[in-house]
C-alpha cells in the first residue's frame, strides 16, 4: 500500500505537464502523453445456457498498459449497447476471467438484454494508475461480440440474527432481484435480541443451517449512517428494515420503514389494518381477516406515497418456498386488490422478494 500511495503522490506532482482524463466514463489518453493504453484482444461470441451458465467461464485479455512508472495498475472490464454502460470485472492483470453467470447477468440487468435473445456487445477496458481513479487513466480500443443471454435462475441468501435467535437452520431468505444480478433485497422486522443490545444485529449466510462463508460487518461496505457493528455482526435499530445486498460491490444499504398496513374496502378505507413480521415463516401478515370481494392496497409509514396494489398475475415460485406456496405479484401504485374466491382470509404479504408477492390463507 505505501508503495502505491508513494507512486499515486508522484503522479499528482505531475499533473501540471502531464494532461490526464478524469473522467471514469469516458476516459481518453492525451494526444501527447506517453502512456501507453492496453490494447484489448478479440472477443470470441459466446452462447449462455442451461447447461454452461454456472460452470463456464469468459476470459477478456489485452495488452499491458505503461504509465511510465512501475506502478500497480488496475484493468476494469466495461460492456456497452447503445446508451447504457456497466463496469463488468476489475483485475490487476491483463486478463479478466468472469463466469458466463456473471457476464449473462450484466448483459440481461445491466444492459437491458432479454434472456434468451442474441446482443452484439461493445467491450473496452480502462487501466487505472495505482488506487487512484482520477490522476491518470487509459482506455483500450473496442472489441465487439456477440453473445446469446439465459434466463438465470434466482438465488437466494439468508438472514439469521438476534431478531430470530441467532437460528442458523431458521435463518430466513433473501431473493435475488433479479437472476444474475448478485443483489438481494428483503424487509423484515429486525426485533429486539434476548440479550442486551444497542439494537438488532444480524449476519448473511450463503446456505441455510451452515456458518460456512457467513457475511458479517467486515465482510462489506455499508451504505448509511444506520449501519453499526457489534462483535463482528452487522446492527442496525431496532424495527422495520428493507436491506438491500449487493454482493458484487460487497456493499449493503437498508431503509427502515414505521409500519406495514392494508387499507381496504373492509371498513370503508377509514383505518389502516396493520400486518405483523412472522419471522418462522419470513412473511407480513394481516392482524384481522378479510373476505372475498374486498378490495385493498398494501402500504408503507402509514401513508399512500408507497403502496403496492394489483395482485392478479400469478407469481414465480421459488425453488424453497413451502409445498402448496401460491399468490401473486404485486405492483406499486397500481389498481385495487381484489380478495379472490369466497369466505374470510388472513392476507399475506412475501417482502423477500421481487416483485413482492400477496397471497391468502382461508380461515
Amino acid at each position: 500500500m505505501k508503495y502505491i500511495k508513494y507512486f499515486a503522490a508522484m503522479f499528482a506532482s505531475a499533473l501540471a505537464f502531464a494532461a490526464c482524463e478524469t473522467d471514469v466514463e469516458q476516459p481518453a489518453l492525451n494526444p501527447e502523453s506517453k502512456f501507453v493504453a492496453p490494447v484489448l484482444n478479440a472477443q470470441s461470441d459466446i452462447i449462455v445456457n442451461q447447461d454452461n451458465i454456472n460452470v463456464e467461464s469468459v476470459t477478456f485479455t489485452c495488452s499491458e498498459a505503461d504509465f511510465g512508472q512501475k506502478i500497480a495498475i488496475r484493468y476494469k472490464l466495461f460492456l456497452a449497447l447503445g446508451d447504457k454502460t456497466v463496469n463488468a470485472a476489475t483485475s490487476y492483470y491483463p486478463a479478466i476471467t468472469m463466469l458466463k453467470s456473471d457476464i449473462n447477468g450484466f448483459v440481461v440487468n445491466g444492459l437491458g438484454v432479454e434472456p434468451n435473445q442474441t446482443a452484439d456487445i461493445s467491450a473496452y477496458v480502462v487501466a487505472y494508475a495505482g488506487e487512484s481513479e482520477t490522476i491518470c487513466t487509459a482506455q483500450s480500443n473496442v472489441v465487439s461480440f456477440n453473445i446469446t443471454t439465459f434466463k438465470a435462475a434466482l438465488k437466494s441468501i439468508f438472514v439469521v440474527g438476534g431478531f430470530q435467535n441467532w437460528s442458523e437452520g431458521a435463518a430466513v431468505s433473501m431473493w435475488e432481484t433479479a437472476g444474475g444480478s448478485n443483489v438481494f433485497e428483503g424487509i423484515y422486522y429486525l426485533g429486539e435480541p434476548s440479550y442486551e443490545a444497542a439494537g438488532s444485529d444480524f449476519q448473511l449466510l450463503p446456505t441455510r443451517g451452515t456458518w460456512d462463508g457467513q457475511m458479517g460487518y467486515s465482510f462489506f461496505t455499508a451504505l448509511g449512517e444506520a449501519f453499526s457493528e457489534r462483535e463482528g455482526n452487522i446492527m442496525l435499530p431496532v424495527g422495520i428494515h428493507k436491506i438491500t445486498v449487493d454482493l458484487g460491490t460487497k456493499s449493503i444499504d437498508s431503509k427502515a420503514y414505521s409500519q406495514i398496513d392494508i387499507m381496504g374496502s373492509f371498513d370503508g378505507w377509514a383505518a389502516p389494518m396493520l400486518m405483523e413480521y412472522d419471522n418462522v415463516e419470513n412473511v407480513w401478515k394481516s392482524t384481522s381477516t378479510v373476505s372475498g370481494g374486498d378490495e385493498f392496497k398494501i402500504r408503507f409509514n402509514n401513508a399512500w406515497d408507497i403502496n403496492f396494489g394489483d395482485g392478479t398475475k400469478a407469481a414465480e415460485p421459488m425453488d424453497l418456498d413451502p409445498a402448496g406456496f401460491a399468490g401473486f405479484e404485486l405492483v406499486q401504485s397500481a389498481a385495487n386488490i381484489v380478495v379472490p374466491g369466497s369466505g374470510t382470509f388472513i392476507v399475506k404479504f412475501y417482502a423477500d422478494r421481487t416483485p413482492y408477492v400477496v397471497a391468502y390463507e382461508q380461515q
